[in-house]
């Protein structure tokens, strides 16, 4: 099969790709400093997750209300008005003095990662169903290598600067990607299909399950952005090495993404995802029970070798359980659930963090990823692998469940 990126679909995805990469790329300033924050502003860690928790609710809220507008054709204003309003939350980062902007700002970004995220899932989805995993590990590549460029880049400005620097230059940065959003093209989405409840999706038991896997993965990235920052900063780290610390965390998913889907769907996504994932919790427990700064990196940077091979697989599992017409609505159910995930993770691992050590988030997290990824294998195995997308082979649908 051909690349879509270089044929007649490079028009129609190339800007989503990059403008999730971007987007990415600014979220990750936030995490980056919020050490910064709690030294130059006196936040103390409860506030700190606060904050975190904020940009998942109001992401949360994007996804569920905005998401099945993507499948009646509004892909392209969904992921403009996205990268809008993510300018104007890192401007509005950028001149705040106290948690209320950081709050407020936080949450606008969130919900500008809410509108964007299924606008880019469907079209890529829909692009060609016979290379779903290697589109999907795209795009997840892209997004993730905002995360994996943007630590690097906002601890430098931070040290040319201050910790308003990084919000003022990713800001006009995304200025510059606004001709990319507007070259964007909806795909072949009827305006006018059956608007229908993206909660009437939960009756599919599949679908459910493959929401619990993704729900696992989301629990250790709320503890992760809740935690793991300050926990560097307890174990001595200096600005730069934490910016250091975060490139090298993500490097791997990004490099690993694209092939991680193009196995998921040779081996069975649901074979896969476990598989990875189970380890991914594993690894995660030993964060809190070795010592030292280097050796939390390295394991992070191991646990996310698999975590870039295996997390491509979860949105698979969602496209395939839901029909073509409904599958924004299903992505952003996807990214609602994660975020929900994410967002109980991020003021949990805080509330933990702030009355016992990391010890307790890691052990507690990891627990929490297991007893999600058993219900949900359990519930992805059907009693019959009866397709229910017509436009993907009897074939891929049964590997992919397998």
């Amino acid at each position: 099969m051909s690349d879509p990126l270089s044929n007649t679909d490079t028009p129609k995805l190339l800007p989503y790709f990059l403008i999730l990469f971007g987007m990415s790329a600014g979220l990750s300033s936030v995490i980056t400093l919020v050490a910064e924050f709690k030294e130059e502003l006196g936040f103390s860690n409860f506030e700190i997750g606060l904050t975190i928790f904020c940009g998942f609710a109001s992401s949360f809220i994007a996804l569920i209300t905005l998401s099945p507008h993507a499948d009646r054709g509004r892909s392209p204003i969904l992921l403009k008005s996205g990268l809008l309003l993510g300018i104007i939350a890192l401007f509005f980062m950028a001149v705040g003095d106290s948690l209320w902007y950081f709050i407020v700002g936080r949450s606008l970004f969130g919900f500008a990662l809410g509108s964007a995220s299924p606008a880019a899932r469907r079209t890529v989805i829909v692009a060609n169903p016979d290379e779903l995993g290697k589109n999907l590990g795209k795009l997840g590549a892209y997004d993730v290598a905002g995360w994996v460029v943007g630590p690097g880049i906002t601890a430098a400005l931070n040290a040319m600067g201050n910790f308003r620097t990084p919000f003022w230059v990713m800001g006009i940065a995304l200025i510059f990607l606004l001709p990319t959003a507007w070259k964007a093209k909806p795909d072949k989405a009827e305006r006018d299909v059956e608007k229908k409840k993206p909660l009437d999706l939960f009756r599919i038991r599949r679908l459910n399950g493959a929401l619990l896997i993704l729900s696992a993965y989301f629990v250790f990235i709320g503890a992760f952005e809740s935690v793991w920052v300050l926990e560097l900063d307890f174990r001595g780290a200096s600005q730069w090495q934490i910016g250091v610390g975060l490139t090298l965390a993500a490097l791997p998913i990004p490099l690993l993404a694209m092939k991680g889907g193009i196995l998921a769907q040779r081996f069975g996504a649901r074979r896969w995802t476990l598989g990875t994932m189970s380890i991914c919790a594993v690894l995660v427990a030993s964060f809190g029970i070795f010592e030292g700064l280097l050796t939390l990196i390295i394991l992070t940077i191991i646990c996310s070798l698999f975590e870039g091979l295996g997390f491509p697989a979860g949105p698979m599992l969602v496209s395939v359980s839901v029909p073509e017409e409904r599958q924004a609505a299903a992505q952003g159910l996807a990214g609602a659930t994660e975020v929900a995930a994410g967002a109980f993770a991020s003021i949990v691992a805080a509330v933990i963090y702030q009355t016992t050590n990391d010890t307790v988030v890691w052990i507690t997290t990891s627990i929490i990823m297991i007893v999600l990824l058993v219900f949900g294998w359990i519930l992805t195995k059907p009693p019959d692998h009866q397709p229910v997308r017509p436009d993907i082979p009897f074939d891929l649908k049964r590997r992919l469940f397998e």
